[in-house]
């Protein structure tokens, strides 16, 4: 008996050992949930984002800033939500826009399950054999756009946050190979673009 609550608890012990962890999400956005429901006939331009995460240092925002514009730049002409999409040194013309990214929130944790210790030691590590939960993941994303015209006036925004927590186990695809908060951001970014460019089509 003592025999297998060595071996359990040793068990235990490792798995323990990769969790909690905190992270920026970052991505990858990847492809558009969905195509644009409102093609508007202007071009537009996507700007470099800003981070103004209060736990991210000025040299990782500005890595993250460059890496999120990009991802951007292909998400927004993907998705059709504009004429086109150009980018600088193109001018932007009398009735194009510019999209103003702004990351307030990109927070990813892992950490062990409350559950996980007790339940694996009490069922000799049935716990984790019948796949129950180790971890415990959250994400909070969140942000604006504002879209404004050529001369800086604002034309229309949107602000929206992405709150998410899941229990992972042995089997589950997130527990060896973590999306690290990428569906959370892309799920961010179409209701961002979706509420700005629906009241820009507005009158």
């Amino acid at each position: 008996m003592l025999k297998n609550l060595f071996r359990a608890a040793t068990l235990i012990a490792a798995l323990s050992m990769t969790g909690c962890v905190s992270y920026t999400v970052t991505g990858p956005i990847g492809a558009p949930l969905h195509p644009a429901a409102i093609a508007s006939p202007r071009s537009a331009q996507v700007a470099d984002v800003t981070v103004s995460a209060a736990d991210i240092n000025d040299a990782n925002k500005t890595a993250i800033s460059r890496s999120l514009t990009a991802q951007l730049n292909q998400y927004v002409s993907t998705a059709g939500y504009f004429k086109q999409v150009t980018e600088y040194p193109v001018r932007l013309g009398e009735q194009d826009v510019l999209l103003k990214f702004n990351m307030t929130s990109l927070k990813g944790h892992r950490g062990i399950h409350p559950g996980y210790v007790p339940g694996a030691l009490l069922t000799l590590t049935v716990w984790i054999w019948v796949n129950g939960p180790i971890y415990v993941d959250t994400f909070d994303v969140a942000g604006d756009l504002v879209i404004v015209d050529r001369d800086g006036k604002e034309l229309a925004s949107a602000k929206h946050e992405v709150k998410f927590e899941r229990n992972v186990g042995l089997y589950g695809r997130e527990y060896w190979a973590s999306t690290m908060g990428a569906k959370q951001l892309n799920e961010l970014v179409a209701q961002l673009l979706d509420t700005a460019t629906a009241k820009l089509a507005k009158p």
